[in-house]
């Protein structure tokens, strides 16, 4: 994990309430390490402790039991000692009890949780068949808070970072509040995994989560009930709502407009386990939800495309032109994945604001603007180069013929030298 991660995990567990000592053995870094993160002033210096052989492991033992709780003790030592540990196997398995203790009953803890404290995602992928007899895919985003199982659902055509951070804002405005913490599966586009194998949120995902000041877990393998809640409403969706809608053709706005209303439905059925519907819990748990930020996080792909000679960038397989007075420039594009809208910025300056063309269209879109300013400009160039050639002095004769001569007379001088370098030799 690099210092960026390490800056924005110890600010949001000390906004969680952990003690400074803390973030520093969940970080694996030292209390100083963590001041200077936090600027906070050092504390009073602690007692020593004796040190144990195994306490510069123990961070690792950690991460491996929290990604798997029932790891193998005789492995886990192997890894050790290939990492210089030198102690015994005993105080390996002593310290794996209480971790794996510890894990197992938070998982227990958390299968419910308080109003306002966890949602859980993920995705399920589906597929549409078209009139040309083609089969689409669609991917459908669920959002579930642990509390009163209230789901949101969006249909996407991509399940790219920035499709996923976009459908978290959908779902934040749709409940309107943001949970305490947010437990994902092991998407790619959430967490990233190191020379370890430990699992941490990527940069992206870190600074989203910043910004909506929530937390971002990855559920335990091997553990579904820890990311049950999603599971089941993903189950159901599947089984109630896509029956209904899998054999008509559909657009994707269309789509979503049948599932919200299909999740209105659902939420005012009672829920057996708790004799109550998931709206009515819903009512509950709001006022547990923080609130919304000000301004929305940018969550645009961002790319950095260079305008050619016809004053064109590309993008996937089509070209969009720019005004020509940014011709060899390196530009910034940012699209929206969901909703194909892209802009054009020169620093923080926009130039334009376009929707883009299908990404196998292969087309060359020039606006009238831009072809207007192009044409200018060739016509300017024409006729500067045309002034050039009229003050350019005519050359005067230089009184003299150039003699044309044989190429076989070079030929045979050729061999003369060649015969003469041979006889010196």
């Amino acid at each position: 994990m690099d210092k960026e991660h390490r800056m924005l995990q110890a600010r949001m567990l000390k906004a969680k309430g952990y003690k400074q000592t803390e973030i520093a053995e969940m970080l694996g870094v030292t209390d100083r390490t963590i001041r200077n993160y936090l600027r906070y002033p050092p504390s009073p210096r602690k007692k020593t402790k004796r040190k144990s052989l195994l306490d510069s492991y123990k961070p690792f033992i950690e991460s491996v039991i929290k990604e798997q709780p029932y790891y193998n003790c005789v492995l886990l030592y192997e890894r050790l000692k290939r990492g210089g540990y030198l102690g015994k196997i005993s105080i390996v398995r002593d310290y794996v009890a209480k971790v794996r203790k510890q894990v197992v009953s938070e998982a227990v803890i958390r299968f419910e949780t308080e109003p306002g404290q966890q949602a859980q995602v993920d995705w399920k992928e589906y597929r549409t068949c078209r009139p040309d007899g083609s089969k689409r895919k669609l991917y459908g985003f669920v959002m579930t808070l642990g509390y009163s199982r209230k789901s949101f659902v969006w249909f996407t055509l991509t399940m790219k970072q920035s499709a996923l951070h976009a459908c978290h804002i959908k779902a934040f405005e749709y409940f309107g509040g943001i949970p305490e913490e947010i437990l994902y599966d092991n998407m790619k586009t959430a967490f990233v995994c190191d020379a370890e194998g430990r699992f941490f949120p990527n940069k992206r995902l870190l600074g989203f989560a910043h910004h909506y000041g929530y937390v971002p877990r990855r559920c335990q393998i091997r553990r579904p009930q820890t990311k049950g809640k999603v599971e089941r409403m993903i189950g159901y969706l599947s089984l109630n709502f896509w029956p209904r809608v899998k054999e008509q053709e559909l657009s994707i706005d269309e789509l979503n407009e049948a599932v919200a209303g299909w999740l209105m439905m659902i939420d005012k059925k009672q829920l057996k386990e708790f004799g109550e519907s998931r709206a009515e819990r819903f009512e509950y748990e709001r006022q547990y939800l923080k609130r919304l930020p000000d301004v929305a996080y940018d969550v645009r792909e961002v790319h950095e495309p260079i305008v050619n000679r016809e004053s064109c960038i590309t993008y996937e397989t089509n070209r969009y032109s720019v005004p020509p007075c940014y011709r060899g420039q390196k530009l910034t594009l940012k699209v929206d994945v969901m909703t194909r809208e892209a802009e054009i910025l020169c620093g923080a300056e926009s130039i334009r604001v376009f929707r883009l063309e299908g990404s196998r269209a292969r087309k060359k879109i020039m606006y009238p603007d831009d072809v207007r300013e192009i044409n200018k400009l060739w016509v300017e160039q024409y006729l500067r180069r045309a002034q050039l050639n009229q003050r350019k002095p005519k050359q005067k004769d230089r009184g003299y013929e150039v003699q044309v001569r044989d190429p076989a007379l070079y030929e045979k001088l050729f061999h003369e030298e060649l015969g003469k370098a041979v006889c010196r030799s």
